[in-house]
């Protein structure tokens, strides 16, 4: 896919962010993403238990190393052991769940700690596996509970709001939601991991469209991870089973698919390439680079007011971006 044009919308694959790296510009294991109100990208680097290397790597579109909020991994103030989700506020400061520590912790547009809040539990209030993180227009926060199975709205500061959701296969329940977004119209979407599809509700958490139906076939979804709508209304969800982006319109009709087109390497990559030759002889080895091109696990996806497609490619450390170009008008001919 470099140009396609289907019903009515043309989409181009434009490049690729990031490399594998534990640190500095690198990415590892890449869990969500978030954008801020510059349009820097920040990064959910989760690490593993063979590279612990839990971060927030921030960095521009043009690929430049900004800054990275790194503590260590652990439980006192600033540390991480899960961390799952990140949002930024109007100001700059940058809100992050970790779904082991059942907390969200709040940095500053620096990146030095400011606060931390957040009780285990399934009481109103308190979290359970605090998963997608989202600012609405009016900076309320709300987190998806993959262990709770429901959708906890809270001030910026932590004061309960309101939740909703239950632990089920039904209209309005949860099987392990995960990601989380919100339309221009204050709708909410919620990536409803175990049952395969995603739900649209009211703010206040009215049920308003199932999108998906469980399956591994096109427009079908398993395991989806996360979601993202644009000005348009269309709709596109991270299929983490699958390795796909699955893109819907506003009815929940299936558009098209992504499949990652990462034909040519990141800035970051090629730089470290250039310094290693013997990668280079190993990668003149290989048959074919078609596999490094697709997803593998894509996980978090944002949609900026330019009509970029940011897909974290979970399992490739990096992050792969689209471009929706203004609405595509079907050639009329006159025979």
């Amino acid at each position: 896919m470099q140009t396609v044009h289907v019903r009515g919308r043309t989409y181009n694959y434009a490049y690729t962010i990031g490399r594998q790296g534990a640190g500095g510009n690198g990415f590892s294991w890449v869990h969500d993403i978030a954008l801020d109100h510059n349009q820097n990208l920040y990064v959910v680097c989760r690490g593993d238990e063979f590279q612990p290397a839990q971060r927030i790597t921030v960095c521009t579109l043009e690929e430049e190393f900004v800054r990275e909020i790194v503590y260590g991994a652990g439980y006192d103030d600033g540390q991480f052991l899960w961390p799952t989700s990140v949002a930024v506020d109007k100001a700059g400061n940058v809100y992050v769940s970790d779904e082991w520590l059942n907390r969200i912790t709040v940095f500053d547009s620096d990146g030095k700690f400011v606060s931390k809040w957040g009780q285990a539990g399934s009481a109103e209030g308190q979290l359970g596996g605090p998963a997608g993180i989202i600012f609405d227009k009016d900076e309320n926060l709300y987190i998806t509970e993959n262990r709770n199975n429901r959708v906890q709205k809270f001030t910026k500061d932590g004061q309960f709001l309101s939740s909703w959701g239950s632990e089920g296969s039904g209209s309005g329940q949860f099987n392990q939601p995960w990601g989380i977004t919100i339309d221009g119209d204050g709708d909410v979407y919620v990536a409803d991991w175990h049952n395969h599809r995603v739900q649209k509700f009211s703010p206040d958490g009215a049920h308003m469209m199932t999108i998906g139906t469980p399956g591994d076939e096109q427009g079908q979804l398993r395991f989806p991870a996360d979601v993202a709508v644009d000005r348009d209304g269309d709709i596109y969800v991270t299929n983490w089973w699958s390795s796909t982006v699955e893109v819907f319109d506003s009815s929940g009709d299936n558009i098209t698919t992504f499949i990652g087109n990462s034909e040519n390497l990141s800035k970051w990559a090629q730089e470290s390439l250039d310094a290693n030759p013997d990668m280079v002889k190993a990668r003149l080895r290989v048959p074919s680079l078609e596999p490094e091109w697709r997803f593998t696990r894509p996980t978090g996806i944002v949609v900026d007011n330019q009509g970029r497609i940011l897909v974290g490619d979970g399992q490739r450390h990096r992050v792969q971006i689209y471009q929706k170009e203004d609405a595509w008008v079907e050639p009329q001919f006159n025979l």
